[in-house]
Parts: structure tokens; sequence; C-alpha cells
């Protein structure tokens, strides 16, 4: 059996009171003050630090730009932003046209910022002017045109609500239906989502609509071996001459989006001569003699003026001492626009560009010569002008806009950014290109593959 041990007396550990307070009050007051300070840094802190609140806009109008400060902070489409407490000056922008200005106070939110965000709406209230309807009107008609050249859509290139857009706005603001925009602006349609588009404007409008959605569904329909008829002309000089005549160009039968762009219709065409080949290398060189602006030297200016690309006469050696036949290209619309007025005033002749009209019917003259295939095209038969078909596109006076042919052809009053280019060039399969095949092309845009000749009218 085992002896019993006797363990020696201990004295019991005593707390002292800490400046006569009591140990248990010290540690709860410890506790009370760490969630104090855990309450303050986390839901009162982030408060005082970051004073403000979530505002959102909103208008009677679409897409108003709001500035904050004098610095832009966005639109008021879908718009929501944090702005900090304090006194805030608003400007308020629509389409470049001021609305009005503001001052507004932003209050200073403290208390659980972090988790509940306390937000605020201002509404933008917008009057019409003069100068407001004039804006929306032609800002309308630059994006249509623009968003026209995109012809199919996906989860990344999505089409914003144009037409919708418009509608609800002139709508708010009591503006009446101008129809000369209106019809502008179908014309440029090139989708089923601006039909669809356009479908809800006309809904918000009230009016019925004025193409059929079958435009931009296959319809079968594709004869497009119609034979012309042609009037072979009388040479002049460097020019061959056309009498006055009603004349039907393209060849395709039915209405659907992209072949309407060679939709049959028929056209009158006034008395005209075109020239017997497009303007050479040699020709341009001259022009530039006499008008070092357009030098290749003068292109970065050229390009801020938005009168041609940074392709501008890429590739090409213009000497005024070689007197090279190669058509001039790798110029643009304007350029040849320009080279045009300098050669009226030289010689004291009107020449022009050739409208799409009078070039299809010099091409019609010209329909049993062969393809040009290359830039040096050599051409004996002096029936018609040679290199309608091959060695370049070519320009014309005739604005692109992709339902002009259902649309009213010599009605739709039009300055628009895009041209048509006829003829095809070398690079071309001949079997893809005809007298009435239409390309198009920006009126600042340079292109290897693209040039032009010129017409009179006595």
């Amino acid at each position: 059996m085992r002896k019993k041990i006797e363990l020696p007396e201990v004295e019991p550990v005593k707390l002292e009171a800490f400046h006569g307070i009591r140990p248990g009050y010290i540690i709860l007051s410890i506790l009370v003050i760490a969630i104090l300070l855990f309450f303050f840094l986390l839901f009162m802190l982030p408060g005082i630090v970051n004073g403000g609140k979530h505002v959102s806009f909103t208008s009677n109008i679409t897409n108003v730009g709001v500035y904050m400060d004098g610095k832009y902070l966005g639109s008021t489409t879908g718009s929501r932003y944090f702005i900090s407490s304090g006194n805030h000056s608003f400007r308020y922008v629509k389409d470049g046209v001021t609305l009005y200005d503001e001052d507004i106070e932003i209050s200073h939110p403290v208390f659980f910022t972090l988790f509940f965000h306390r937000s605020e709406e201002i509404s933008i209230t917008a009057s019409n002017s003069d100068e407001l309807e004039n804006a929306i009107n032609a800002e309308f008609m630059k994006n249509v045109s623009a968003w026209s050249k995109v012809t199919s859509f996906n989860d990344v290139t999505s089409l914003p609500p144009l037409f919708k857009g418009y509608a609800e706005d002139i709508s708010a603001l009591g503006i009446p239906l101008d129809r000369d925009i209106w019809k502008r602006a179908i014309a440029h349609i090139s989708s089923a989502e601006m039909y669809s588009d356009y479908e809800e404007a006309c809904s918000i409008l009230g009016i019925e609509k004025e193409i059929d959605a079958s435009v931009f569904s296959e319809d079968g329909n594709e004869e497009r071996n119609y034979v012309h008829s042609s009037i072979m002309p009388v040479k002049n000089g460097d020019f061959y001459s056309y009498g006055e005549t009603s004349v039907e160009i393209g060849s395709y039968l039915g209405e659907s989006y992209p072949l309407i762009n060679e939709k049959r219709i028929s056209v009158s065409v006034p008395a005209f001569s075109i020239s017997s080949r497009p303007v050479s290398e040699y020709e341009y060189a001259l022009f530039v003699s006499e008008n070092p602006k357009w030098a290749l030297s003068n292109k970065d200016n050229l390009i801020k003026e938005g009168l041609t690309d940074e392709y501008y006469l890429n590739g090409i050696s213009l000497s005024t001492g070689y007197e090279s036949i190669r058509p001039i290209r790798n110029i643009s619309y304007y350029a040849a626009q320009a080279y045009v007025e300098w050669l009226s005033e030289k010689d004291g002749v009107s020449y022009s560009l050739p409208s799409e009209a009078e070039w299809s019917v010099a091409a019609y003259s010209a329909g049993n010569k062969k393809y040009a295939s290359s830039l040096n095209w050599m051409d004996l038969d002096e029936s018609a002008p040679m290199m309608m078909l091959g060695g370049v596109w070519e320009f014309t006076l005739t604005d692109y806009v992709p339902l002009m042919r259902i649309m009213g052809y010599d009605d739709l009053s039009l300055d628009g950014d895009d041209v048509i280019v006829k003829g095809g060039s070398y690079i071309n399969d001949p079997s893809s290109v005809s007298a009435d095949s239409v390309g198009m092309i920006n009126k600042a845009a340079s292109s290897d593959y693209v040039g032009f000749r010129i017409v009179k009218h006595e």
C-alpha cells in the first residue's frame, strides 16, 4: 500500500486592483473598446474616408453627356457613378449642344456605407430648341451612315438603338418628323438588325413602314445576265461623246440586299463626253506640280483636314519628266475632285467625275472589249473608251447608299461619306465584275486599286 504524499501548502493567487478598478471591469472594458473599434472600422470609417453617393442620371431624351466640375463623367444611358460629397457643378450636353448647367450638393452619409450604398437620382429635363433639333437630326444621320457599313452583328459587335433612340428623342421634345431625313436614314438600312430597330421606331412614332423586311431575306431571284442596249459614241480627240438618253442600269430584278445594289432601274442621262482612259500618273504629276497642297510631302496636313488617309500616293512616284500612262492610284475622292477643278480652270472647260449612270452608258458601249488585266493595258479598238472594266476601279460622283435603288435613286438629297466606284480592277476575277457591279469607298480613303476618269458637258 502506497504511502500518502503530503503536498506543501500554496498561497492562492489574487489579482490586484489597478488604480482601484477591479480586474473584471478592465477585461470588460477592453472587450467593449475592441467591439466599438471593430464597429467604427467596419461601419463608419469607410463612410468618413470615402464620403459620397452612387448617383444615377436620367433624362427625357437619350444619351445625354454629363460633365462634372468641367470633366466628362459619362452618359445618362445606364449610368451610375460614385460622386464624392460636397458641392459640384454639372453640365448636360446632347449631341454637342449644352442643355443647361446646375450646382448640386452631394451629402456625406457615414453609417454602413460599405454594405448599404447610398444612392441618388438626378433627373435631367431637356427642352427643344432649333439648335438642339438640328444637332439631333445631324447626329442621327451621321450614326446611321456609319453603322450601315456593318452588315453582320454578334456578341462582340451589337447595334445601338439608332432609329429607336431618334424616335424617342423627337417624341419627347415634340419635334416633328423630318421626312427627308427619315427617308435618307431608311435608305441606309443594311441589315436585319437595323431593320428591326427601324420597326421599333415606326411603332414609337405611330407611322407606317416604308420598306418591307423581305429586303433582308433571300428572295431567290438572282438574274444578273441582262444584256443592255448600247449607244455607240463619237470619238472627239481623247473623249467619246454620247447623246442624251434614257437607259436601264443594273441587271438584278429582285429586291434583296445586297444584290439590290445592282437592281435594274431606268435613269435619264444628259449628253456628255468621257475621257478615253483613266487619268494617268503623268497627268496627276502635272496637277501636283502646280498644287503643292496635294504633294506627298503635305500628306499629314491633308489627313488632318480629312481629305485623304495614310495611304495617299503610297508606292506612286510622280514625275513630270516621264509620261507614265499608268492610271493614277492611291488618291482619294477629294483629291480627284481637286484635280477636276484644277483642270477645269486650266482648260476653261467644265469637267467633272462621271455619275454612275454616265459611267454605265460608256461601259455598255465598251461591252465587247476584254477585261483590262494590267495597269499597262493597250487597246487598239477606238470604238469606245478603254479600260472600262479592269485596270482600276473608278470614282463616280454618285454617293453610295445601300437602298437607294428602291428609295428614290434621283430623289435622295445626299452628301454622304461614301461614293460608288465602278469597273473592277486588274486583280479582280473578270467573271466577278460587270458593268453593273457596284463598289463603294469612303471619300477620304486611298486605294491601290482605285483611280478615276473625267467627263465634260457641252
